[in-house]
């Protein structure tokens, strides 16, 4: 056998012996076991050879210059089936899997990266905003996006208006005490000052909303108890008496 080629791997060789048993020549791999055996060496030290017979060897050279030389002379192509470009070595269409023949044009070298130019100068860049920080302190971290982060939204005047704060304040210490002392007077008490004098804009506001929602708990948490130790002391008042 005579030494074709000299490739730096095994996977190499393999396509060279392929494309000569294609056309009809008998090639071997030599050495390709040894190369991957050690292949943490390198391809300078170890090299993989494609044989063929001498009588072949003529036939075989030109056949690998010619695939040479028309890897060579190739250009992309555009399908006249659908249109797609496809890359030089590329003998079918990747779209529509239609074989390439001479009536399909020559695509430009350039076709793509022109239009990828072209789609990036249509893309507009938009630097994001800086939002500053909402107090005034020189050393806060500054904020980079497109919006402001959403705050909580309170009611109109509800933040401003000590009023209110002050008597969502007293509702929800009544109503915790009540569930302790004198149930359910300080309960119904406290139970009463949410029904009459808490405006409905201080729901909207998020701290007050779950004192106001922990009140109406312990409030029907108290006067639940208040009852049940008022009912007990009766009847045992009642024991006592009768």
């Amino acid at each position: 056998m005579q030494t074709l080629r000299i490739v730096g791997n095994s996977a190499e060789a393999e396509i060279l012996r392929s494309r000569l048993d294609a056309a009809g020549i008998l090639a071997v791999v030599n050495g390709a076991e040894v190369a991957t055996m050690l292949s943490h060496i390198g391809s300078a030290v170890v090299r993989v050879r494609v044989e063929v017979a001498p009588e072949d060897y003529d036939r075989a050279n030109q056949l690998l210059a010619d695939d040479e030389q028309d890897r060579a002379q190739r250009t992309a192509w555009n399908c006249n089936r659908c249109g797609e470009r496809n890359e030089p070595l590329f003998d079918f269409c990747w779209s529509c899997n239609k074989q390439r023949e001479d009536s399909d044009p020559a695509a430009s070298v350039f076709e793509s990266e022109d239009s990828d130019a072209e789609t990036f100068g249509q893309m507009s860049v938009n630097e994001p905003e800086v939002i500053k920080p909402p107090d005034n302190n020189p050393y806060a971290p500054v904020i980079l996006g497109r919006e402001r982060p959403p705050q909580p939204v309170a009611g109109p005047g509800v933040e401003s208006d000590p009023v209110v704060v002050d008597t969502v304040m007293r509702v929800f210490r009544g109503a915790v005490v009540g569930t302790v002392i004198i149930p359910p007077l300080i309960s119904l008490y406290a139970l009463g000052t949410l029904l009459t004098t808490v405006p409905m804009s201080a729901y909207r506001d998020p701290p007050l909303r779950w004192r106001l929602i922990a009140s109406w708990l312990l409030c029907l948490l108290g006067i639940g108890f208040g009852v049940i130790v008022w009912s007990g002391f009766v009847a045992m008042i009642r024991s006592i008496i009768f």
